[in-house]
């Protein structure tokens, strides 16, 4: 009767604890945000490392994308250099383990201890461009022969908006 009903034993004799044995963590992954903001602009020194927060996320969802918890953070975007696409304060959802440049897509970048947030497109040979979606800012043109301490953090798979 409880499995035909989708609630537990315990709860369909006592009507006390849960009535399903799924608990929220069996459907929603927590996802740490960082108190962190990446520059959508000319670059922002990083703030603590460690989780501020935490966001749910459905576990299909996720699975859906081919995200795995483990590789994912939450961070604030600030300024305007990426508009529309990421306005300022939005929460930008970061796959860490997906470091391999791909044209078109958007990245969060390290560079001179600085974090900044653009789309990259790829060029002939070992160049690619950071671009700004904001077109009053130029694109950044970087050899990838010799990157400096340009380090990709991980490209961003998730935007979180207010309307």
């Amino acid at each position: 009767m409880a499995r035909v009903a989708g609630v537990s034993v315990g709860w369909l004799i006592s009507g006390e604890g849960a009535a399903s044995e799924e608990t929220i963590e069996d459907e929603f992954a927590l996802v740490p945000g960082y108190s962190i903001q990446v520059a959508a602009g000319n670059g922002s020194l990083p703030g603590p490392e460690y989780a501020t927060r935490k966001l749910a996320f459905r576990r299909k969802w996720l699975r859906f994308r081919g995200l795995n918890v483990k590789d994912l953070a939450l961070v604030f975007a600030k300024g305007d250099s990426m508009e529309p696409t990421i306005d300022d304060n939005n929460t930008v959802m970061i796959d860490t383990s997906q470091r391999e440049l791909r044209d078109g897509s958007i990245y969060v970048i390290r560079t001179d201890d600085h974090l900044i947030v653009k789309r990259i497109q790829t060029r002939l040979g070992k160049q690619v461009l950071l671009i700004s979606d904001n077109k009053a800012y130029p694109p950044i043109e970087v050899n990838m022969e010799d990157p400096g301490d340009l380090e990709v953090i991980g490209r961003v798979v998730w935007i979180g908006k207010d309307v």
